[in-house]
């Protein structure tokens, strides 16, 4: 794609917009950077991502310069019916996620995974996997690796591991995988979508362009991916436990196992070698492992590289043991689903930590688990009302004033035994920035407690 000389409009300046901005500019496109935020905000990340001096910068929302471009690039988390973008595409101006316009730039193999929970887990060990045994992989997408950082530099023989949000998949057009993965769908960003089915939609986007020659794995497990299954043109790969497909990975009297199309059985690891805590992660390796099975790399490396692998920083992370009680810090629970998997995988008895930004999810199995798992929720942040009412008379309830005072709260009524759990079901919006500085924010407040 040749953008020498095109005026190109990017509408956010978080990460991938600044990254979008920097690469494009160096290839010669006129780039006007707009954000609703005001300079003051953004200030700090602008100086940060040391632009180019010929990028124009728009601060404090979005004016009218945004419709003379020959091209809008979307950056994630931005709605695309915001007044400028219904006008763009009114006068007929393409409008392009970040990861289309980075795809297009872009060369080399993409193994794309998408899905409510999990992505980042299986995104970060199939990448692992990848390493050990190709020359050159690059990591990024919606891990908070923006892939414009990355995309001019890949040559044919590269391999890129992508984890994309449903966001980054609704303003694509060419953008097609070599591998695309979805993990699992469960209910979430109903504050952003008009319903489940239209979240799923979003998601199902991964194979929009992939054809026979492509291959796209699914959790055999979920009866919504046997049905997207039949919908798509790629060629299906399962995984899931209790599974007899052809071609998955499953688990087989306690080993993880790979089910070949013509039905030939290969051991891969012993669940036991698995580090990270909990059913969903059994799963996430099995994901992980069906990728890179089909990408090339042979069974026999899988072993060693699953059994060194720690996890992913705030996805059920031991942060420590302090009086008896151990604390955990799952920030990445932005979902009832994923709040669920996290009380599953702890051991009990559990003080819960909850609340946030109110993603409008239905409560009634998550307040079923709660009520099960845990013997004292916490709650914090916007959601906490909503949430107490769902949890009222089932459980022992404390509000928190503020995201330290839960904290503290959580200490002062834990017992030796206890595990606390900080799961919030909910994003982190009302008072962090993003869940890795909320999470951030947990494990310094943990370690401060007093000895």
């Amino acid at each position: 794609m040749d953008v020498s000389g095109k005026r190109v409009v990017i509408i956010g300046a978080a990460k991938s917009g600044l990254a979008a901005a920097k690469a494009l500019s160096e290839i010669g496109a006129k780039v006007l950077l707009s954000d609703l935020q005001d300079w003051g905000r953004l200030e700090k990340s602008i100086k940060e991502a040391n632009l180019p001096p010929e990028v124009e910068l728009e601060t404090g929302g979005h004016g009218e310069k945004a419709l003379s471009a020959d091209f809008i690039i979307l950056s994630p988390g931005v709605p695309p019916n915001i007044p400028i973008l219904r006008k763009a595409s009114e006068k007929g101006i393409p409008i392009l996620s970040e990861i289309e316009i980075a795809y297009l730039l872009s060369r080399g193999r993409r193994f794309v995974i998408t899905g409510s929970n999990g992505k980042t887990t299986t995104t970060t060990l199939l990448s692992e996997f990848c390493k050990g045994y190709f020359s050159r992989v690059f990591l990024g997408g919606n891990i908070g690796i923006p892939m414009m950082e990355f995309a001019l530099k890949t040559r044919d023989e590269d391999i890129q591991v992508l984890e994309v949000s449903s966001f980054q998949l609704e303003t694509i057009s060419k953008f097609c995988p070599d591998i695309g993965l979805i993990t699992n769908f469960y209910e979430n960003h109903l504050d952003r979508y008009p319903s489940y089915e239209a979240y799923r939609a979003a998601k199902e986007r991964i194979a929009l362009n992939m054809d026979s020659s492509k291959w796209l794995i699914l959790n055999g497990e979920q009866p919504l991916m046997r049905e997207f299954a039949k919908r798509t043109r790629a060629k299906i790969a399962w995984f899931g436990f209790g599974l007899n497909d052809r071609p998955c990975v499953t688990s087989i009297n306690g080993n993880i196992t790979f089910i070949s199309e013509n039905g030939e059985k290969t051991t891969l690891f012993s669940e036991k070698t698995v580090k990270i805590l909990g059913r969903h992660n059994l799963e996430n390796a099995m994901a992980a492992s069906a990728a890179a099975l089909i990408s090339g790399i042979p069974a026999q490396n899988l072993a060693s590289v699953v059994s060194k692998f720690p996890g992913v920083e705030h996805r059920l992370e031991w942060v420590k043991e302090l009086h008896g009680v151990t604390y955990i810090n799952d920030s990445k629970g932005t979902n009832c689903a994923a709040s669920i998997t996290a009380l599953k995988a702890c051991k009990k008895p559990i003080i819960l930590i909850a609340g946030g930004r109110d993603k409008g999810t239905d409560l009634i199995e998550w307040k079923n688990m709660v009520s099960q798992f845990t013997r004292g929720v916490i709650l914090y942040g916007e959601a906490r009302e909503r949430f107490r009412a769902s949890l009222e008379g089932l459980i022992p309830l404390k509000l928190a004033a503020s995201f330290a005072d839960a904290v503290n709260m959580a200490a002062g009524w834990a017992i030796p035994g206890d595990t606390v759990l900080l799961s919030p079901a909910c994003s982190s919006y009302d008072l962090f920035p993003n869940f890795e500085i909320r999470g951030t924010t947990f494990k310094e407040l943990v370690n401060g407690l007093p000895e």
